[in-house]
């Protein structure tokens, strides 16, 4: 592999150093003499060359993330982001602009979903595109296939399936549509996937879709990984719907939470019986 790296940087390769381990593989920093790069590793799948491509897609909108150099079945090269220390304020300010900005990104068809199947951590999201129903496509691509994957991991109940069933045939009684245009959402915005140097943010590992934008905000509140500071900043560029704290947060993070169940078990099980109990379901 080093001299397929060597040639898609055009330089030599001075060490290949462990990193961390990811959720496909582990990932290493590779250092030339000018600069220092990270690689992904995967068993030979096409993971990683969905990734590039939703990297590329974010690129083309002028929004930072990191440049891919080279990417195949089991191995995915890009820049290293050099983080450098803010306060949080700072964070919370450029965290705003760079979301504001990318969930200005639509589409002109009004279409939810993506042009292509993305990922979520190991897992596959179909985005079999909808035009115009928000809610069949939160139901049927991601909720629903999620609950399934953890009712076969034995992680949730057959009764909690048939609740989230029940909530998702009726979302669309407690959603208006109308009020709501696609935009381009990161759909994993947990605080390592959001990274800050001395330019501003950085995003990395997306899970691209179409969606209502509050998708994304309901996952910043869920973990708290922003505040007060944040939501004033992103205000100025997009208003919060009146129902967005009341009705939407709840709704909105059942998807992530699922998907934590999915990878990490049980523990998340309360959390996600908690959110039902608000919903009354």
């Amino acid at each position: 592999m080093i001299d397929t790296l060597q040639v898609s940087l055009d330089t030599e390769i001075l060490s290949i150093d462990f990193f961390t381990k990811g959720q496909i593989g582990e990932i290493y920093k590779v250092h030339t003499a000018q600069n220092t790069y990270i690689l992904k590793t995967s068993e030979s799948s096409n993971r990683l060359q969905i990734e590039a491509n939703m990297l590329k897609d974010i690129n083309k909108y002028n929004i930072a993330v990191p440049e891919v150099y080279d990417v195949s079945e089991t191995h995915l090269l890009m820049s290293y982001i050099e983080t450098s220390k803010q306060p949080k304020c700072t964070q919370e300010i450029e965290a705003a602009k760079i979301l504001s900005s990318l969930h200005t990104v639509s589409n002109d068809a009004r279409m939810y979903g993506y042009y292509y199947d993305t990922t979520i951590g190991p897992f596959t999201q179909k985005n079999e595109q909808t035009q115009y129903n928000w809610t069949l496509f939160l139901g049927q691509m991601r909720i629903m296939p999620m609950a399934r994957i953890c009712y076969d991991k034995g992680y949730i109940s057959k009764v909690m399936v048939e609740k989230l069933e029940l909530l998702c045939r009726d979302m669309y009684k407690r959603i208006d549509m109308a009020k709501i245009t696609p935009s381009l959402l990161h759909g994993d915005l947990w605080e390592g996937n959001i990274l800050f140097n001395i330019n501003g943010a950085v995003l990395i590992d997306p899970a691209l879709s179409f969606g209502d934008r509050e998708m994304d905000l309901a996952y910043i509140l869920m973990f708290d990984t922003f505040g007060e500071t944040f939501f004033e900043r992103y205000q100025e560029i997009h208003s919060l719907s009146e129902d967005f704290y009341d009705v939407k947060v709840p709704l909105y993070q059942l998807y992530p939470l699922l998907v934590h169940v999915a990878l990490y078990g049980g523990s998340y099980v309360p959390q996600l019986e908690r959110l039902l109990q608000r919903l009354k379901v």
